[in-house]
């Protein structure tokens, strides 16, 4: 009973870090038969998943953008509309800007993109983690609230 318990956890993390905004509308508005998450469950499940993704997926951008600076020198910075708009972005809102729309892109791009441009950053890793913990009780609080009024798929 606790294994297949602790077996539905590690799919729902599964689901988390892949498709984060939608897994707390799923878990509680659609749960499978015998299964009644509790809103705490939920931001527990929910945020430790996306801990879990966030954390993967920041180191594994951050590996793979200090391989590639060490390995692939240019002696001359070529910028280009991309790469403009990208700075441009990263001046304006920083790390706070991406923290207020990671739950709405996913855990993995969300992760990567902070790895890009915070990696040097001791801080983006935490803040990253606790963006997608607020974004957590949010949605599970919307789910939630849609669930007490009615409101299912």
């Amino acid at each position: 009973m606790m294994l297949e318990y602790f077996l539905k956890i590690v799919g729902w993390w599964l689901l988390t870090i892949v498709k984060f905004f939608f897994v707390p509308f799923g878990m509680i508005l659609k749960p499978q038969v015998g299964e009644a998450w509790s809103l705490a469950e939920v931001i527990a499940v929910t945020s430790t998943g996306a801990a879990l993704g966030v954390f993967v997926f920041f180191h594994f951008g951050e590996f793979i953008f200090n391989w590639m600076s060490h390995h692939f020198k240019s002696s001359r910075k070529i910028f280009t509309k991309r790469n403009r708009w990208f700075i441009r972005l990263k001046w304006r809102y920083g790390i706070n800007g991406l923290m207020a729309i990671a739950g709405l892109i996913s855990v993995p791009i969300a992760s990567v993109v902070a790895a890009k441009l915070y990696r040097h950053n001791p801080n983006a890793l935490p803040k990253m983690i606790i963006a997608f913990f607020l974004w957590s009780v949010v949605l599970s609080s919307l789910a939630f609230g849609m669930k007490k009024i009615g409101l299912t798929f």
